[in-house]
């Protein structure tokens, strides 16, 4: 009898029996969470006691991705979906709850990484880790949200060199490159990234970000626009919109830089960033109607605040357009006849720009009449009287 023909072919069936068990239980634990089953997925995983790396990994997607509660992610709670729930919908219902199983994602992954140093999807399953905790918590961690980028950033880069990412990985590594200002080479990192997914709008927001702050804004229309198709939400697509504008403003696209400030303002009604900039777009295509809506609509929503009438009167004055801001004020003059606080606030930069203009005496007026309604609302001591007391120094 040949004992070692036996003996190897009773080692091959030991072999496909383990690797078919091993396969099955990778079957198993992904149909539980195609079905939402998170506890069962999680009691399951945590109850086999030789787990392959694609089942270490696994919980660690799960635990990261598919909790229920979590605690600084060093500790979770999961559920079983029922039918028409959603796990989303769920944590935002119930924000807080009890976080019964440790689980230390990185000290569970960097001991799989000592056991097999040369599987780079355990390392870019450190970055994930490191570039979520960083995303969520920064300095609240626990260590500096500066040391989190750079082990997210060793991890990625040493799975990177080795083949492994995806468009999350690359748009990670363009990120923190961008927050150094190294404009260069977060674009390469996001044109990595949206050459794995394209349709990824965040990355198209940002490369087009970048490309606005690296003084390149013709390269950044094409990415601000896919962005403003991608993104589902109003907020959002209302951001895209105004980087958009921006960019075609710097561009000298006017029209066309108007009409993506319009569609800003509509996505985010009264939100002064997208007013001010279809202010700037409608004053420099000569739209003396939309300027001085959008002017008044402005004024209308803060009429106490110092900072808005300074803003359009350094935004008017540039463009020679003074007058049609002098219609504006005296609108909200009108409208606000009554109110000393507001006719004073008013009057004391319809005053500054006046005087700017050249026009002193009726900048003195106008300015000793603000003084005027603001004693009706405020005693001596008010720091506006000691702001128009160096004001009236200059006549």
């Amino acid at each position: 009898m040949d004992y070692k023909r036996i003996y190897f072919v009773l080692l091959i069936c030991c072999s496909i029996i383990a690797f078919n068990g091993k396969v099955r239980a990778q079957a198993h634990v992904d149909s539980l969470i195609e079905k939402g089953q998170y506890l069962s997925a999680y009691e399951y995983l945590s109850d086999q006691s030789d787990k392959t790396v694609d089942l270490v990994l696994k919980q660690a997607e799960l635990v990261m991705n598919h909790h229920w509660h979590s605690y600084m992610y060093r500790q979770f709670s999961f559920i079983n979906l029922r039918e028409g729930e959603d796990l989303l919908t769920l944590r935002e219902k119930e924000p807080y709850g009890d976080t019964p199983f440790r689980f230390a994602v990185d000290t569970v992954l960097l001991n799989l990484e000592e056991s097999y140093p040369d599987d780079y999807r355990i390392k870019k399953a450190l970055g994930d880790y490191y570039n979520r905790v960083f995303y969520d918590f920064g300095d609240r961690w626990g260590e500096r949200s500066e040391i989190l980028i750079e082990k997210s950033k060793k991890y990625y880069m040493e799975a990177y060199k080795s083949g492994v990412y995806d468009s999350k990985s690359l748009y990670a590594l363009g990120y923190y490159q961008s927050l150094r200002e190294n404009y260069f080479e977060a674009q390469n990192w996001f044109l990595k990234s949206l050459q794995e997914n394209p349709d990824n709008a965040l990355c198209n927001y940002s490369l087009a970000v970048t490309y606005l702050f690296d003084g390149l804004p013709r390269k950044g229309v094409s990415y601000s626009k896919r962005a403003y198709e991608l993104y589902p939400d109003s907020l959002s697509k209302s951001d895209a919109a105004r980087i958009t504008g921006i960019l075609l403003l710097k561009s000298n696209q006017l029209q066309e830089a108007k009409d993506y400030f319009v569609k800003a303002d509509d996505l985010h009604e009264n939100y002064r960033p997208n007013q001010l900039y279809l202010l700037k777009a409608s004053v420099l295509l000569d739209d003396d109607s939309v300027a001085f809506e959008t002017g008044y609509d402005i004024l209308l929503e803060s009429p106490y605040s110092p900072d808005i009438p300074n803003e359009l009167n350094s935004l008017f004055l540039e463009e020679k357009k003074q007058n049609l801001l002098y219609e504006i004020y005296d609108r909200i003059i009108l409208a606000y006849h009554d109110n000393g606080e507001v006719l004073g606030n008013i009057r004391f930069h319809y005053g500054k720009l006046l005087f700017k203009e050249g026009k002193k005496r009726k900048s003195k007026r106008m300015i000793k009449q603000a003084e005027q309604d603001f004693r009706l609302v405020f005693d001596e001591s008010h720091q506006v009287f000691d702001a128009i007391e160096q004001t009236m120094e200059y006549f």
